[in-house]
């Protein structure tokens, strides 16, 4: 069954994700939104932004095809999450809501707090996004919130490898606390047949742990994620 909510989780591409599932999905009708922040995904990605929409003005967008970026208005030209009635309303009203509910600074990596991700009820599909651009790297540089893990935050040097990176992975979908089957992974930024094959033995680790795992590259394939979660039989 094809999912109806996904909330993107994790760093290394998630507003790609987002960019990239709103394109592919424009026939229907879909919300592109958030519960933290995002920059508004505007035209040609999505068909209009709306910022601090009133209900039938939404509801009203969301009855045409083609996606609609919604959220309230934040700082720094950011938009901030529904509120949780009009969320409510909007994922019943279209086909597919698309959700960003982690925030990575940017970064491939991340380690989440307590309080994080901020996942919305009505999600049916987690996608973890991990970068892997962060290989090879210190994880001062390339993860988000490294210091949450003791031994990082003594040795923030310690470069990312293998080990780290399926860490990072393993904690994201703990704090996600779904079960095996609403979770799906993609190891992100394999822009070179090299970083593909690094990758494989972390995705082969993360399938026998029960996680569907998946090695590529949103910027060489940015249909990956539409043939994978939402036409594939």
């Amino acid at each position: 069954m094809q999912p109806k909510f996904v909330s993107i989780v994790g760093a290394g591409g998630k507003t790609t994700a987002l960019r990239a599932l709103a394109r592919a999905l424009a026939p229907r009708r879909v919300l592109v939104t958030t519960t933290t922040h995002i920059f508004p995904i505007q035209p040609p990605d999505c068909r209009t932004v709306l910022t601090d929409p009133m209900p039938d003005e939404l509801l009203l967008q969301l009855a045409l095809p083609g996606a609609v970026c919604a959220g309230r208005q934040a700082e720094g030209s950011k938009l901030c999450a529904l509120s949780p009635d009009l969320l409510t309303q909007a994922a019943a009203a279209t086909d597919i809501v698309l959700c960003e509910a982690d925030g990575a600074h940017r970064l491939p990596l991340k380690l989440h707090r307590a309080d994080e991700p901020v996942l919305a009820p009505q999600t049916d599909l987690y996608l973890i996004i991990a970068g892997l651009s962060a290989l090879g790297k210190p994880v001062q540089d390339v993860v988000h919130r490294y210091a949450l893990h003791p031994d990082w935050a003594a040795n923030p040097k310690q470069l990312v490898g293998i080990p780290e990176l399926l860490y990072c992975v393993r904690e994201t979908a703990t704090a996600c606390g779904w079960p095996m089957e609403k979770l799906r992974v993609l190891l992100n930024q394999a822009d070179t047949p090299a970083l593909s094959a690094m990758a494989e033995p972390a995705a082969q680790a993360l399938r026998a742990d029960g996680l569907d795992c998946r090695i590529g590259s949103l910027r060489s394939d940015p249909d990956l994620l539409y043939r994978w979660l939402f036409s594939e039989t």
